[in-house]
């Protein structure tokens, strides 16, 4: 086993003011380094670390992050064009949250990796709204991923996922499934709405095939006032006992996400 020393050049206290082309900064510690409006094009800051940087309304354009730790900066109005973000970590630094939009690597599983310490960075930063979007885009990508990993026929996962573990994904994938069709994993109201809308129809529509024949909006309108406590006594037992249950998990799953969302103030 060989053993070498891997201490990284530090740049401290610098400036940029003018435009930065086809550098590289690989493995380089930038510390306290400043810039406004400057445009970086072709520029590699792999495996780099950025400490209390200010890099305001500046502009990178095909420029590598690969593995970088950004931490503590300040990179609020810049804009990223073509630039790679794949096992990059940040950590209390000003960003738009319009970097989720473009930036994200292609790679299902690289994205939400990103994106889950995005969403962690959002909160330091106390940018709230970005944070609701990014664990969103994070459900997204998770399901994108079991989804490949059970059932794409790319050479990448059918390499890698074989046999148990394929179907381990697959499983996964469906139970991320009911729960998205049930609540959208967490992170939708009109998901929880849309829900409860279904048990009354589907209880609405059993009611009008088995029962006494009557006009289905009037049944509906019964099944509708039952399902939040009213006119149960009218109903089989059956039909209001579901409706009750239908009731307390759809204000759960209410409640569960707002309290979720607010958690994260």
């Amino acid at each position: 086993m060989g053993i070498k020393d891997h201490v990284k050049e530090k740049l401290e206290d610098k400036e940029f003011t003018g435009e930065v082309r086809d550098s590289s900064f690989e493995r380089k510690d930038l510390i306290r380094v400043f810039a406004v409006g400057v445009l970086f094009e072709g520029i590699s800051f792999k495996q780099s670390q950025l400490f209390a940087c200010y890099f305001r309304n500046c502009r990178f354009v095909g420029c590598d992050f690969t593995g970088a730790q950004i931490r503590d900066s300040n990179l609020k109005g810049s804009t990223f064009t073509a630039c790679k973000f794949p096992y990059s970590t940040w950590e209390k630094t000003l960003l738009d949250d319009q970097f989720l939009d473009s930036c994200l690597p292609s790679e299902e599983n690289l994205a939400r990796d990103l994106v889950r310490t995005l969403r962690v960075n959002f909160a330091q930063t106390g940018n709230y709204e970005a944070v609701n979007r990014a664990a969103a885009l994070e459900v997204k990508l998770t399901g994108q991923h079991l989804y490949n990993a059970a059932y794409s026929k790319q050479s990448y996962y059918r390499h890698k996922y074989r046999g148990g573990a394929r179907l381990a994904h697959a499983a996964g994938h469906a139970w991320w499934k009911a729960l998205d069709l049930l609540w959208g994993n967490g992170e939708s109201l009109l998901r929880v709405v849309v829900t409860g809308g279904v048990a009354v129809l589907a209880a609405a529509a059993w009611l009008s095939a088995v029962g006494p024949a009557s006009p289905f909006m009037s049944t509906l309108r019964s099944v509708f006032y039952a399902f939040w406590g009213v006119g149960l006594a009218a109903l089989p037992d059956e039909v209001g006992v579901s409706l009750s249950i239908a009731r307390y998990v759809v204000l759960g799953l209410l409640m569960a996400i707002l309290v979720k969302r607010l958690s994260r103030r």
